[in-house]
C-alpha cells in the first residue's frame, strides 16, 4: 500500500495529462453525440416563427439591428434557410412532445450542436491548461463536461430558439477569456492580438444574442480598465483596442436596442402583471398619458413611451424594483431543464443523465451564495498574491458581476417566463460552485507563494 501511494504522488509528465484531457474531451463529445438520439432532430417554440419573420430582413439595413430579433439570430437563420423555406412540423411551447426532422431546421440544431461542442470542449481544455495539480486538471474536465453535456443544458441544443447559442458562445468567449488572463499575467508584454481578435468576433456574436448581453461588454470594459492601474498594461496596445471594439459594439447595441420594437412584448407583460391590477400604480402612468388596457391607443403608447414611463416610475418609486427582484430572485432559479420535448426514453442512460444533471444544477437559490463565498476565497488569496489567484480571481469578478448584471434587468424587464429568460445569469453560478473549488484546490496544493513583478 505506501508503494501505490508514493507512486500516486509522482505526477507523470505533463504531456501525459494533456493527452488524457483530450482523450477525456474527445469521447464525452462522442457521448454527447450518441446518447441524445438523431442529432439533426428538433423542436419549435412559440417564438421560432419571430426568428425565421426577423432572419427576412434585407443583410445589409437597419432592420436586421433593430427587428424584433437581434442580429446573431438572424443570420444564423438567413444562412440556413433553404430555398423551399423552414417548415415548422412541431411545436413544443403549449403539450410537451417529440421532436422531429423538420425541413431547414436540421442545419440550425446540427450547428448548435457543433458549437456547443466545440465551446464546452475549448473551455474545459482551458481551464485544464491553467491548472497545476495534474489530477486537478483531469477533475475539472471531467466537470465541465458533465455540467454541459447532461440533459439540462443539451436538451437546449434541439429547440429553435436563442438558449444553445448564449450557452455555447458564453463557453468560448470564457475559454478565450481564461487563456488571455494567463498570458497576460506570465508576461504583459507578450502579444495576444490574434488571441483578442478572435474573442471580440466571439463577443460580439454573442452580445447581439440578448439585448442584456450589452450590460456584460460595458462591465468588461471596467473590468480591463482596472489592468490599466498597472503601467505595464496601459502600454498595451491589444487591451487599449479590446476597450475601444467593446465601446464600439456597446453603442452599437445600444442605439438599435432603443429604437427597436423587440422589447415590447416583454413591456405589455410587465404592465399587464405589475401595473394594471394597481389602482394607484395606473394613476402615475395615466399622468404620463397611458391609455386604457387592450386598446389600439395603449399598443402605439406603449410602443413610443411604455419603456421610457416604466423607467421613469422606477426612479420615483425605488421600493417596486427592490421588491420585485426580492420576490423573483428565487424563481430565475427554478426549472432549468427544458419543457419543450419529451426524450426521456431514448435511452436507459437518460435517468442517469438527469440524475447526475440534479446534482449538478441544483433549481435553488445555493449556487448563488455559494459562488459568494468561494469568490471570497478567491479574493482574498490574490489580495495575498498567492499562487495563480489574481488572473482567477479576476475571472471570477467578471462571471459574477456578468451574472448579476444580466439577471437584474431579465427579472425588471418581464414576468413571464423568467426562469428561461434568465438562464445565463443562473447558468453562470451554478458552473461557478463546481470550477471555483477545483481553482482553490489548486492554489492551495500549489503551496507556493509568489510575489511577481506585475499585477493583474
Amino acid at each position: 500500500m505506501p508503494e501505490i501511494l508514493t507512486s500516486l504522488r509522482k505526477p507523470l509528465p505533463a504531456t501525459v495529462y494533456s493527452i488524457v484531457v483530450f482523450v477525456i474531451i474527445i469521447a464525452a463529445s462522442i457521448l454527447r453525440i450518441k446518447l441524445y438520439g438523431d442529432p439533426s432532430l428538433s423542436i419549435a417554440g412559440n417564438d421560432t416563427i419571430s426568428y425565421v419573420e426577423a432572419s427576412h430582413a434585407p443583410l445589409f439595413s437597419a432592420e436586421i439591428m433593430t427587428g424584433r430579433r437581434l442580429l446573431t439570430t438572424n443570420l444564423v437563420y438567413k444562412v440556413f434557410e433553404p430555398q423551399s423555406g423552414y417548415e415548422i412540423l412541431v411545436n413544443g411551447s403549449v403539450d410537451t412532445s417529440k421532436r422531429a426532422f423538420q425541413p431547414g431546421f436540421d442545419k440550425i440544431v446540427l450547428f448548435q450542436l457543433v458549437l456547443s461542442l466545440i465551446g464546452w470542449g475549448m473551455l474545459a481544455w482551458v481551464v485544464a491548461e491553467n491548472l497545476r495539480n495534474p489530477w486537478l486538471k483531469v477533475i475539472s474536465v471531467l466537470f465541465i463536461l458533465a455540467f454541459a453535456y447532461t440533459p439540462q443544458m443539451a436538451d437546449w441544443d434541439s429547440i429553435l430558439m436563442s438558449e444553445s447559442l448564449t450557452f455555447s458562445l458564453f463557453a468560448l468567449q470564457l475559454a478565450l477569456l481564461v487563456k488571455i488572463a494567463f498570458i497576460l499575467y506570465r508576461d504583459p508584454n507578450t502579444k495576444t492580438t490574434g488571441v483578442v481578435v478572435i474573442w471580440g468576433v466571439v463577443t460580439f456574436f454573442w452580445t447581439f444574442l440578448r439585448d442584456t448581453n450589452l450590460f456584460t461588454a460595458l462591465m468588461t470594459i471596467g473590468m480591463i480598465a482596472i489592468l490599466f492601474a498597472s503601467p505595464l498594461y496601459r502600454k498595451n496596445k491589444t487591451l487599449v483596442g479590446a476597450v475601444i471594439f467593446l465601446s464600439l459594439t456597446f453603442a452599437l447595441g445600444f442605439i438599435t436596442s432603443s429604437i427597436s420594437v423587440r422589447s415590447v412584448v416583454q413591456l405589455r407583460n410587465l404592465y399587464h402583471d405589475d401595473v394594471f391590477p394597481h389602482t394607484e400604480r395606473v394613476e402615475f402612468f395615466k399622468e404620463f398619458g397611458m391609455p386604457a388596457y387592450d386598446t389600439t391607443e395603449f399598443d402605439i403608447w406603449l410602443e413610443e413611451k411604455g419603456s421610457s414611463t416604466m423607467m421613469r416610475f422606477m426612479l420615483a418609486h425605488p421600493g417596486y424594483p427592490t421588491l420585485k427582484i426580492a420576490r423573483d430572485f428565487q424563481y430565475s432559479f427554478n426549472e432549468i431543464k427544458q419543457t419543450y420535448f419529451n426524450a426521456r426514453n431514448l435511452s436507459p442512460s437518460r435517468d442517469i443523465l438527469f440524475s447526475i444533471g440534479d446534482a449538478l444544477h441544483p433549481e435553488n437559490t445555493t449556487p448563488f451564495l455559494m459562488s459568494i463565498l468561494l469568490l471570497s476565497g478567491l479574493l482574498l488569496l490574490a489580495r495575498k498574491n498567492i499562487g495563480t489567484s489574481r488572473p482567477w480571481a479576476w475571472l471570477g469578478v467578471w462571471l459574477f458581476l456578468s451574472s448579476n448584471l444580466t439577471l437584474i434587468p431579465t427579472i425588471l424587464g418581464d414576468t413571464w417566463a423568467l426562469n428561461r429568460h434568465a438562464l445565463y445569469s443562473t447558468m453562470i453560478f451554478r458552473l461557478a460552485i463546481w470550477v471555483f473549488p477545483i481553482v482553490l484546490a489548486d492554489i492551495a496544493l500549489a503551496k507556493e507563494l509568489t510575489t511577481p513583478d506585475h499585477n493583474l
